[in-house]
């Protein structure tokens, strides 16, 4: 009640001394003070962006270009994002959101890349691509019963999709009696035996694998075995990546 009539006498004498002007000058001004020094919170939640690298873990054959890309990376915050590429087999680092590479040498290489925001926040992941070479090879001789068999090794690496070994078998004894026959054997790297065939005569054959069928990675030996005669022999060997 005193608080009241306080203010009212306040404002008795501040009409009498300008004739109401200044009361509503103060209001005025005091209202406007308060809307003056009220400050709008700035929103802002500061979450670093998500990397991410196209293609991941991609397999090449050698001296082919792979591009890599960036752009699947995000940000919650929608702020500006700025990419820096690493290379293993690279001293120097690359900007930009996509990059091209080339990899002229087989192996394991891994590829980084740092996403980073305008705020200075930043992601970063790796990848690794792997880079093959189809293996092709042919092979031609003869054997009998002096020599005994031949080896023929077959590299066989991380990777592989496909294997395929074609031969063609010409008898090649002098007497028309002689029977010529060989046996066939795939061993694998470990000396575990994939396939075999006895008493094989003249003519064309094929001998096909995926990846499900090689338990191994390494050095496999193809043997052309002789049981009797003279046999030449014509190889074509594939390995796929």
């Amino acid at each position: 009640m005193k608080k009241i009539s306080l203010l009212m006498l306040i404002m008795l004498l501040a009409v009498s001394a300008s004739g109401g002007y200044g009361y509503y000058e103060y209001v005025y001004n005091a209202d406007e003070e308060e809307e003056d020094t009220g400050d709008e919170p700035v929103s802002s939640s500061g979450s670093k962006p998500i990397a991410r690298i196209t293609p991941s873990n991609p397999k090449i054959q050698i001296n082919e270009t792979v591009s890599f890309s960036g752009a699947d990376s995000t940000d919650s915050d929608s702020d500006d994002l700025t990419y820096l590429w690493s290379f293993e087999d690279d001293s120097k680092q690359y900007e930009g959101v996509e990059i091209d590479r080339n990899y002229p040498d087989k192996g394991e290489f891994l590829v980084t890349l740092v996403v980073t925001d305008s705020t200075g926040l930043s992601d970063e992941i790796e990848t690794t691509v792997l880079v093959v070479e189809d293996y092709h090879d042919e092979q031609n001789g003869n054997v009998n019963d002096n020599n005994g068999n031949e080896d023929i090794d077959i590299p066989v690496n991380n990777g592989v999709i496909s294997f395929r070994i074609e031969y063609s078998l010409q008898s090649a004894s002098i007497s028309p009696f002689e029977e010529d026959a060989v046996t066939l054997r795939l061993t694998d790297a470990d000396g575990v035996i994939v396939d075999e065939e006895n008493g094989v005569g003249e003519g064309d054959g094929a001998w096909s694998y995926t990846t499900d069928d090689l338990s191994s990675t390494g050095n496999y030996v193809f043997t052309i075995e002789s049981e009797s005669g003279s046999m030449d022999f014509d190889i074509i060997i594939d390995v796929k990546y």
